[in-house]
């Protein structure tokens, strides 16, 4: 698999990006650049903010301050007085949300549309495609995610991994320039996360723009460009997975990994390839 450069398109910059809940503090002056066909993973521990940076990005949550950019369109900047410079209609909150495909912990489909269905809601309703060429595209991408046996069923009907699977397709199906997910196998039972991971790294090696949070560190030793390691609402700690999984240099981030250190055997089908 190729590794984005450089010179690779900046599809999403965040810059001193702070968010409080109230009187409490969960962003503190937070920055990071995501560039094309990059698979970034944000680690760290319940509470330490990553879910709250994940939703700021297509303002699910509204930040304090800073300025987060998509593929070179601002939307949302702070002044100086603090204030939201660009105050977006919820139209053109909508149209962000369309390029930043989200994947959330739980699978929030619809209960009583099928797999084929909930894939074609999107592109149909929000993005006025015909229904015919809907349908063609929400069954190339079950197939992609290995559900093209399973298009005609709800979600009752389908297991927590499938279900997840419907959620990537669902996300997908609106052609977004970056892929967010957030935890997305913490739902479910352990032998049902390998086939949602297969389906992420599949994409990965895709070329798929992909920001990850998530507590899968084989996963990210895996497939991530880079890892984030959050920490009370800051960055403390970035770089390659060797380095930040291997050579963690912060304390907090050596007490976090050290369950990755226990096992030996989980890392040798990642080092063999390295």
């Amino acid at each position: 698999m190729s590794r984005p450069t450089d010179a690779a398109r900046l599809v999403l910059a965040i810059e001193d990006l702070s968010l409080c809940f109230g009187h409490r503090q969960v962003l503190r002056s937070v920055s990071l650049e995501v560039r094309q066909g990059e698979v970034v993973v944000l680690l760290g521990a319940s509470g330490s903010g990553k879910t709250s940076l994940l939703r700021c990005i297509n303002l699910l949550n509204n930040p304090r301050s800073g300025r987060i950019v998509i593929d070179g369109a601002p939307i949302f900047d702070t002044g100086l007085d603090g204030r939201d410079r660009l105050r977006l209609s919820e139209r053109a909150i909508n149209a962000i949300r369309a390029k930043t495909g989200m994947v959330f912990q739980q699978f929030n489909l619809f209960p009583h549309m099928t797999a084929l269905q909930n894939v074609m809601e999107a592109p149909v309703i929000v993005g006025r495609v015909p229904r015919a060429e809907a349908e063609a595209a929400a069954r190339r991408l079950l197939g992609q995610v290995g559900l093209a046996d399973h298009v005609g069923k709800r979600p009752a009907q389908l297991s927590g991994g499938q279900q997840q699977r419907v959620g990537i397709a669902r996300a997908l199906a609106m052609n977004p320039m970056v892929m967010l997910f957030d935890e997305p196998t913490s739902a479910l039972d352990p032998e049902l996360v390998g086939e949602v991971l297969k389906a992420m790294v599949a994409l990965a090696r895709s070329g798929m723009t992909m920001l990850v949070v998530t507590h899968e560190l084989g996963f990210a030793f895996e497939i991530a460009d880079r890892v984030i390691f959050l920490d009370d609402g800051e960055i403390a700690a970035e770089g390659p997975p060797a380095e930040i999984l291997l050579h963690p240099q912060n304390l907090r981030l050596q007490n976090f990994v050290a369950r990755f250190h226990e096992s030996a055997d989980m890392l040798k089908p990642f080092l063999a390839g390295r």
